[in-house]
This record gives structure tokens, C-alpha cells and sequence, in this order.
């Protein structure tokens, strides 16, 4: 009788988990080695398409679509510009009124055949400057005076100064309301000119093109002047600055080595930026101009179908690993020993463990870093203490964000005799409200130097309208519905303070009294929010000793106290009244001890804001 096997020796359980273990590690490092070769060539492949092909493509587009815009402009200036009867019309200077009727019909039938938004003509004798489509004034006149003190007609005199047949430029158009690009071309010679004729070309509809060929959020297209500024970008707030600033001085030497180079044909290269990030960008020069059309985008995003063919192949050897991994499990169940088994595996989790934690601990610095170099950029847009210092004799302010960036700002501008002073809370706070603040300074910056300096309730209502059109509001319903609260002055002359407020109110202490000045409107931007368009101003006359506190509702609404209760109008107003104003820091000590002792354990509800200041 044969004898009965009971189990497998020793020896056999090793030699077969050895036999088992070779064979998995060689199959995975297989399928690992052939996953890796397989992405590193497909890899280069699309990494030498998109620089010899996609990035050649769009620049070479773009480029074409904008030279024939401007070679266009530039060939109906000219014609015009050498017509003889607009160079007797304007030599003659335009008394012949039957003259000037056939060439303001000429502009107007230029304009309209090739759909410029404008077309003009500006005599250099008398400064008289005529548009196409312009209405007759209350005089009769269909034309406006150039005066050289104005920053929108600079651009005139820069052109006679150029000394070049036909200039470029970019301006802003009061009648129009819009930014253009401006073809001059000069009338008669460019040593003894008649006048100068030219097509503006709206800002706003070349960048929508820029946004069409652009591929990639990081992907930057900009039209570069000769001395290497941003004339165009789909990005305004680029635009005037040297490109210098965003890319490696090796870029710029490059570009503008290559400078002589003939036009339209396309160059290519590649830089590394300080976090290894691979940019690649291209260039060439308009056959219409020296200007230089350039085109850079971040490597990572021109290849983004790598990211899809990474994870597929990192899904498929997980799979195949995973299969055999499985099947190592139930084989070696059988015939190993599992407590050595649940040792391999405990290490394996406190591996994976440790890589999750170490990625979570870098996705957590990247964030921290993105944020607080959003503090850098909010900080460098608020006024300096110098600059408060300058404009007011004495003054203390609290900012308080309730996170590292937030909603509230103030904002600061002197131009000639008149100081234009602004605190502001937008809707929320952190990033989304830091973000608010820097579109709300961009456009007080554009109103307060090219609007109004001196009307806080123009202001005010004009800020309402650009920050509705900048958020999109009124054709878009379904946006965001962002808006602030603000308090805007205007100081003439440090004789008066003229105030105008929205949910924000001005506190005055004179003689031992506090008197509070109400805001005209709720908060502005908002689409459920009309303003009046007869908003008054308060119209304070300073006098020696005036004490001006204004403060954003993050102070009055913070809750602390035996109840928890808000802090409240009528406890700032008591503590206000009561406070001794020998000097500006014990104030404002006196606000931060008040309301740390108030607010107790509980923590900061908002942004804080607190500016106090005396005049004279």
C-alpha cells in the first residue's frame, strides 16, 4: 500500500517561492520598461510636432490675420492721406465748406465700406480734429481742438516728432469710449506736414482673435514694438509693459539679435523658468511693421495629451501588476507562512503611506506659496505708510485681513492740487476678494487720471458701470455677482474733503462731537443694484483739529462680548467720542485694544480696515 502525502517539504516551498518571485519581477519590469519606452517615444514625438507644427501654425496665422489688418489700415491711410483734394482742403485751411462736406463723406464711406471703428483727420495749423460719423455740436461743428496738455492728444504731437511717414500707436478715444490701435499717416512731407490722417482699429476685438489662436491657460501672445513693449495681449493689463519683465534676458537677447531677420519667418526655441518648467516660444517678425508678433507657451500645456496617455499607461501596468500581485497572493497563502506574509504587507502600506503623506505635504507648500506671493501682489498695490504719511498730517491704519490676502483695500492718488483717497471692501475675502481688489484699483486708476479727480459721486457711479462690464454682468446673468462697499474723497487743496459713499460711512470728530455722514447708495458692481443719477456729494469744509475716521464693516460686525453679540455703529461711535486724540498711534492702539479685548476667543469674522486721519 502506497503511503499517504500529508504536505510539501521545506526545500520545495522555498525553491517554489523563489521560482515565483523571479518570474513576477521579470514579467513586471517588463511591462514597466515597455510602459516607459512606449511614453518616452510618443513623448518626443508630440514634443517635435508641437514645436516644428502647432506653435509654426498659430503664429503664422495670427501673424498673417494681423498684417493684413494693419497693411490694410496703412494702404487706406496713405491713399488718403496723398489725396489732392484733402491737401488743398486743409492747406486751404478748411474755409472751403463744400470741400470739407466731400471729405467728411469720404471718411464716413471709408469707415463704413471697411467696418473701422475709426477714421479721422487732424489739421496740424489749427488742431482741428475730424472723425468719421462725428454729430454736429450746438456751434455746428463736426470737429474737436487738439490741445497738448491732454494726455489723450499727446499721441498727436508724438507723431509730428517721429518724423516718420506713418507711425503706430495706442490710445484711448473719450468720444468712443474704447482703446485702439492708431495707423497715422502723415499729410504732405514729414519735415513740413499739413495734417495727419489715420484708422483706429478697436483694442478689443484684435485681443478676441489673440484668445481664439491661444492654446493653454499660461500661454502668453503679445505684439512687441521696437523698443520692446507690449503694444498687444489678450491679457490689457500687460499691455504697455517691456516684455523684459516676463521673460529670461536670454529670450530677449535672442529676439532682438535676430532682429534683421526677414519678416514673416517664424523662429522657435525653447527656455526654463525657475521651477524647471520647460516654455516653449516662437516669434516672427510683421511684414507690416517693426513690430514683432511672439508666442510662448509652458511645455507641459502644448503636450497636455501626455497626460492621458500617462494615466492609461499607468492604469494598464497597475492592472497587470495588480493581476499578478493577486495571484502571488493565493499562491504564496498556500504555501507560505502568512504571519511573514502580513509583516511584507504591513511595510508595503507604511510605504504608500509615506509617499501620500509626502505628496500632500507638497501640494499643501505649492498652495501656501501660491498664496502668500498673492500677499506680495496685493501689498505692493496698497499705498505704502510713506505715502499716508505724505498726504495727510497725521494718520494710524489697521489692515487686518481675516486670512493671508482679503477683500479690503484703500487706495490712494495725488494729481496737481487734488488728493483722491479711497477705503473699499469687496464681496468676500482670501484670494476670491484679493482678486476684487486688484480689478477694482485697475479701474479707480483709469477712472481718476482719464475721467473725473474731483467728483467722488462720478466716480463712484462710473466705477458701478466699469466694474459691471468688467465682470460681465449685463450680458451674462449666470456671473458671479461681486461687488463692494466703498468711501471715496476727494481733497482740494486740504480746504475741503468732498465724500461720497457706498454702504460705508464717515466719522467726524470736531470739538468733542462725533458727527457721521451717511453713504449715498448700498454697495456698487452688484446686478440687482441701481444707482440714482443724481448722487450728491457731502461737501465737508476741514477745519484745524478735524479728526476723520472711516472704517469697513469687518470692525462693526466682528462679535465678542458676554452675549457675542457684533460690536456695532453705536458702540464705534461712544468709543470714538470718549477716545482722547493726543497722537495718531495711541488711537490707534486704542482701536486694536478695544477690539481684542471685545472679541475675546472668538475669531475674526472678516477683513478689518480702520483709517483715521487729520488734514490741518
Amino acid at each position: 500500500m502506497k503511503e499517504k502525502i500529508t504536505g510539501y517539504s521545506g526545500s520545495y516551498i522555498k525553491n517554489m517561492f523563489r521560482i515565483i518571485s523571479i518570474a513576477s519581477a521579470i514579467i513586471c519590469i517588463a511591462v514597466i520598461i515597455t510602459a516607459i519606452l512606449g511614453y518616452t517615444n510618443t513623448k518626443e514625438s508630440l514634443i517635435n510636432k508641437a514645436k516644428s507644427q502647432d506653435i509654426v501654425f498659430i503664429v503664422k496665422s495670427m501673424s498673417a490675420k494681423i498684417d493684413s489688418r494693419i497693411s490694410r489700415a496703412i494702404e487706406t491711410s496713405y491713399i488718403f492721406a496723398r489725396d489732392p483734394l484733402n491737401i488743398e482742403w486743409v492747406k486751404g485751411e478748411e474755409q472751403d465748406k463744400e470741400y470739407g462736406e466731400i471729405i467728411q463723406n469720404k471718411m464716413d464711406s471709408i469707415a463704413n465700406s471697411y467696418d473701422y471703428n475709426n477714421f479721422f483727420t487732424a489739421v496740424i495749423k489749427s488742431k482741428h480734429y475730424y472723425r468719421a460719423n462725428s454729430k454736429k455740436n450746438d456751434n455746428g461743428e463736426n470737429y474737436i481742438i487738439l490741445q497738448e496738455d491732454n494726455p489723450e492728444d499727446k499721441w498727436f504731437w508724438s507723431v509730428l516728432k517721429s518724423k516718420k511717414t506713418i507711425d503706430f500707436n495706442i490710445g484711448y478715444d473719450s468720444v468712443t469710449k474704447n482703446t485702439f490701435l492708431f495707423v497715422n499717416t502723415i499729410m504732405g512731407s514729414v519735415d513740413d506736414p499739413v495734417g495727419i490722417t489715420g484708422v483706429g482699429m478697436n483694442i478689443n476685438e484684435i485681443t478676441k482673435e489673440f484668445k481664439e489662436f491661444k492654446v493653454g491657460k499660461e500661454s502668453n501672445l503679445w505684439i512687441i514694438d521696437d523698443k520692446g513693449i507690449i503694444q498687444l495681449s489678450d491679457n490689457v493689463e500687460d499691455i504697455g509693459k517691456k516684455y523684459s519683465e516676463f521673460v529670461p534676458e536670454g529670450v530677449v537677447n535672442n529676439i532682438e539679435n535676430n532682429s534683421t531677420d526677414a519678416k514673416q519667418e517664424v523662429k522657435v526655441s525653447q527656455y526654463s523658468k525657475e521651477n524647471n518648467k520647460i516654455v516653449d516660444y516662437s516669434y516672427c517678425k510683421l511684414s507690416s511693421g517693426d513690430w514683432t508678433l511672439f508666442y510662448e507657451i509652458p511645455r507641459t500645456e502644448s503636450i497636455s495629451l501626455l497626460d492621458s496617455l500617462r494615466n492609461n499607461t499607468i492604469i494598464n501596468v497597475i492592472l497587470v501588476l495588480a493581476f499578478f500581485m493577486i495571484l502571488f497572493y493565493f499562491i504564496s497563502k498556500k504555501i507560505a507562512n502568512p504571519y511573514e506574509q502580513a509583516i511584507l504587507m504591513n511595510k508595503e502600506l507604511e510605504n504608500k503611506v509615506k509617499m501620500r503623506t509626502q505628496e500632500l505635504r507638497e501640494s499643501n507648500q505649492k498652495i501656501n506659496d501660491s498664496i502668500e506671493y498673492a500677499k506680495r501682489l496685493q501689498e505692493s498695490i496698497l499705498p505704502s505708510l510713506e505715502e499716508l504719511k505724505k498726504s495727510f498730517m497725521e494718520n494710524f491704519l489697521i489692515w487686518k485681513p481675516k486670512d493671508t490676502v482679503g477683500g479690503d483695500f484703500f487706495w490712494l492718488r495725488e494729481i496737481e492740487d487734488v488728493l483722491v483717497f479711497v477705503v473699499g471692501d469687496c464681496t468676500g475675502h482670501g484670494v476670491p476678494g484679493a482678486f476684487m481688489t486688484m480689478t477694482v484699483n485697475a479701474i479707480l486708476h483709469n477712472i481718476v487720471n482719464t475721467i473725473n479727480k474731483e467728483d467722488p459721486s462720478m466716480i463712484l457711479q462710473e466705477l458701478h458701470i466699469q466694474l459691471r462690464q468688467a465682470l460681465n454682468k449685463n450680458s451674462n446673468p449666470s456671473s458671479v455677482d461681486d461687488g463692494l462697499d466703498i468711501a471715496i474723497f476727494s481733497i482740494k487743496k486740504k480746504a475741503s474733503l468732498i465724500y461720497a459713499g457706498a454702504n460705508i460711512e464717515l466719522y467726524i470728530k470736531r470739538e468733542g462731537e462725533v458727527k457721521v455722514f451717511k453713504p449715498q447708495t448700498r454697495g456698487i458692481g452688484y446686478r440687482d443694484i441701481e444707482l440714482k443719477e443724481n448722487l450728491k456729494n457731502e461737501i465737508i469744509q476741514i477745519q484745524e483739529g478735524d479728526i476723520f475716521i472711516v472704517t469697513t464693516d469687518g470692525f462693526i460686525h466682528q462679535n465678542g462680548g458676554e452675549r457675542k453679540y457684533p460690536f456695532g455703529k453705536k458702540r464705534l461711535r461712544n468709543m470714538i467720542k470718549e477716545c482722547e486724540f493726543k497722537d495718531f498711534e495711541s488711537i490707534k492702539s486704542r482701536f486694536e485694544n478695544t477690539m481684542e479685548v471685545y472679541k475675546g476667543n472668538e475669531e475674526q469674522r472678516d477683513d478689518i480696515t480702520v483709517l483715521g486721519f487729520k488734514i490741518k
